[in-house]
């Protein structure tokens, strides 16, 4: 068993490292070393987040951070394993790294060994001063919903460019677009990219392609309390 990081892990850092600049690289690696908890989203890896506990709260305050601030994804990893191409996306969160996102979900490849030597790149400067979340890519199709349709959310809550976020499941990363207390959504397949949206009704769930008008989906009326009882 591993220490700290998998195999995986090992390597997704040293490509980022590897394309960050010098300066960067120091406070990278401070980060690193400073790492006392990494957990896998299960059951799949799809999200790989790291964290420094310290008196069992997170505490980063004795580790150098970026000076960028904001929420950003600070670079991106392409591999192959077994001929098949994984990308994983490492986002910064507070001038301190905070997760790998890796499509398709890494788990099952998480000790084999590389087709070849990755593909990295960075995705934003860390080192410029920025303390704004970075906007999120909101499809056409989502903009002009919110333009002409917001009235009819009802108890939805929905989100733009600057609030939407993201989250991962086995084969996709999606960004969520709209929730209904946190249990049902409308999501955004963002990797691989699709042209359509995404409804999800639980939490345990797998997301299924719109198909039918988007107003249909906020029109339905919400079963689960009727059900429950």
């Amino acid at each position: 068993m591993w220490r700290r990081f998998s195999p995986l892990e090992e390597r997704l850092i040293a490509a980022v490292r590897a394309v960050l600049p010098p300066q960067a690289q120091t406070i990278f690696d401070a980060q690193i070393s400073g790492i006392t908890l990494v957990q896998r989203l299960p059951p799949h890896w799809a999200e790989i987040s790291f964290y420094r506990r310290h008196h069992g709260k997170v505490d980063w305050s004795d580790v150098p951070a970026f000076p960028r601030t904001g929420e950003f994804r600070l670079a991106e990893v392409q591999f192959s394993v077994g001929g098949r191409r994984h990308k994983a996306t490492l986002t910064s969160i507070s001038g301190h790294i905070f997760d790998f996102t890796v499509i398709p979900s890494p788990k099952a490849i998480a000790f084999a060994v590389w087709d070849a030597a990755p593909s990295a790149r960075i995705l934003s400067d860390p080192l410029i001063r920025d303390s704004a979340r970075e906007r999120q890519p909101i499809p056409s199709l989502w903009q002009d919903f919110l333009a002409r349709h917001r009235a009819f959310a009802g108890d939805w809550t929905l989100h733009d460019s600057e609030t939407a976020y993201s989250t991962a499941f086995a084969d996709g990363e999606f960004l969520v677009l709209a929730e209904r207390e946190g249990d049902q959504f409308v999501l955004h397949r963002i990797e691989p990219p699709a042209s359509t949206l995404f409804y999800l009704d639980s939490h345990d769930g797998t997301p299924e392609p719109i198909q039918r008008d988007i107003l249909d989906v906020f029109r339905q009326p919400d079963n689960r309390n009727a059900e429950q009882k």
